[in-house]
């Protein structure tokens, strides 16, 4: 039975992850399409005018973020109280962060010396009451993995939101289109979530006391997680200029883009159903270690590749001559944080779904004194490079750190989680020492050098993958999986 039910749940995560890939790369190609089109009509200091802002709210924000969310998908008898309950205490978060910023915005503006950041703060602080609305009968679709309806859910608002930012980018040419932009999309999400689901939620607190008692850790969790994710950019917003901030944060959203088409869609589908079996410790361990397996098989070369072709695909995709090269280096280094990322944020979730939100919110606080330690000597010593590749450093202590936490909670060894991930790892790291010194051999245009290392890269992983599993015995693993799949298709 064990067994019978491990392939009926990685059936439907794997269904799930389909959807999911399908929407987040409909997602992606929407910003594929946007940021070539931003980026030849604005100029980096317009993303890092809006980009200051957004660190400022991302702090607020997480303050008052109680993670509802978390609470609803981990409930498996979560009533309309349940949902009433929380979408009140969103809609409140919403106000509260709302206010506060508005009233700020002045203040904000004078503190960093230029009046444009007052109008910015003023109109995100319209878009953040705006998504407070959001009907929360939406996280009922993951919950019942009713995954084409969240695909809607998530897609068409997107589709909305990036034709009206690009045509007000021709219309206004400055900031003022990613701002109006951010609010419309807003807008959108809210309007489309009572579309999609016939839930009408109302104000009510009634399961107040129990919804707190799960989401105290995660405000707590969620000032370390800004801490950890946004200290770098806090840190740049008051010891730069602007356009520096503005080549950092496209050089974050860049280094992410690729890894993230496969972790979110793999641990949005993973998470629900990893929950569906939380009560049975083998099942869920043995789930948890293979679908981490699966994941780094996939997740390491998609962020390492990514870096090794910065050099090429970053001009072409973003265009302006020489505009955008800083951002190269950059994105060299910070692949290696959504690297490590990727492996670290399943066991993350792993926790929540066996009731130690509380040492998620340890693992952050970690994280956040690491960065605090390491990011300003390293802006100071190397500049903007520096704090990339420091990201990445950050990312291989996270790892051990969460990694270890996780096996010690859950009762199982951590030389299983060391077992699934090094192969992956030491085959990708290969292939990006390989990618990153070839660029210099050829004198090609840049299009054609990105695709023949694009070809180049996947042969090298592969290769050297499958070598490393055959050196270790051919254990039971992701490698194993994949050549199964792939003798079944040939057969069939």
């Amino acid at each position: 039975m064990p067994q019978q039910s491990s392939k009926t749940l990685f059936g439907e995560v794997f269904r799930g992850t389909k959807w999911y890939a399908a929407m987040r790369w409909s997602i992606r190609v929407l910003g594929f399409i946007s940021a070539a089109i931003l980026a030849r009509l604005l100029i980096p200091e317009d993303f890092g005018l809006v980009a200051i802002v957004l660190v400022i709210f991302g702090f607020i924000g997480l303050i008052f973020d109680f993670g509802v969310n978390w609470a609803l998908l981990r409930n498996n008898k979560a009533t309309d109280d349940h949902f009433d309950t929380a979408w009140t205490i969103r809609f409140f978060e919403a106000l509260t962060l709302a206010v506060l910023l508005a009233a700020f915005s002045p203040l904000i503006a004078s503190s960093y010396g230029d009046i444009r950041l007052e109008i910015i703060c003023q109109l995100l602080a319209v878009g953040t009451l705006i998504r407070g609305f959001e009907n929360i009968g939406t996280v009922q679709l993951m919950k019942d993995m009713r995954f084409s309806k969240d695909f809607l859910n998530n897609v068409i608002p997107k589709v909305i939101s990036t034709f009206i930012t690009i045509g007000l980018a021709f219309y206004y040419r400055s900031y003022m289109a990613l701002v109006i932009g951010t609010v419309l999309h807003n807008l959108a999400v809210v309007i489309i979530s009572y579309i999609i689901v016939s839930f009408r939620p109302k104000f009510s607190l009634k399961k107040l006391s129990e919804i707190w008692g799960f989401s105290q850790w995660i405000v707590i969790r969620n000032v370390a997680e800004y801490i950890s994710e946004k200290g770098d950019l806090f840190l740049l917003s008051m010891v730069t200029t602007p356009t520096k901030i503005g080549f950092y944060k496209w050089g974050t959203e860049l280094s992410f883009m690729a890894i993230s088409e496969v972790q979110h869609p793999f641990g949005r589908a993973l998470f629900p159903g990893l929950v569906k079996i939380k009560d049975d410790h083998d099942l869920l361990i043995g789930a948890y270690l293979k679908a981490l397996g699966m994941l780094s098989l996939v997740a390491v070369p998609v962020a390492l590749g990514f870096g090794g072709v910065a050099k090429e695909f970053i001009p072409i995709f973003l265009g302006g001559g020489d505009k955008w090269l800083p951002i190269v280096p950059l994105v060299e280094g910070l692949v290696f944080y959504a690297m490590f990322t990727s492996l670290y944020m399943a066991s993350d979730n792993l926790l929540i779904i066996t009731g130690n939100v509380r040492y998620t919110a340890f693992t952050w606080w970690v994280q956040a004194l690491v960065t605090i330690a390491v990011i300003y000597p390293a802006y100071q010593l190397v500049g903007l490079e520096g704090v990339a590749y420091s990201r990445g450093f950050i990312g291989l202590i996270m790892f051990f750190v969460v990694s270890l936490l996780v096996a010690q909670k859950c009762q199982f060894a951590f030389r299983q989680i060391v077992i699934v991930v090094w192969r992956p790892v030491v085959a990708g790291v290969m292939m990006y020492i390989v990618l990153i010194n070839i660029s210099s051999l050829w004198l090609l245009e840049n299009w054609l050098v990105l695709i023949i290392k694009i070809i180049l890269g996947a042969v090298l992983y592969v290769s050297f993958i499958f070598i490393l599993w055959w050196l270790a015995g051919k254990p039971e693993s992701g490698e194993k999986t994949f050549l199964e799949m792939m003798k079944k298709k040939v057969m069939s």
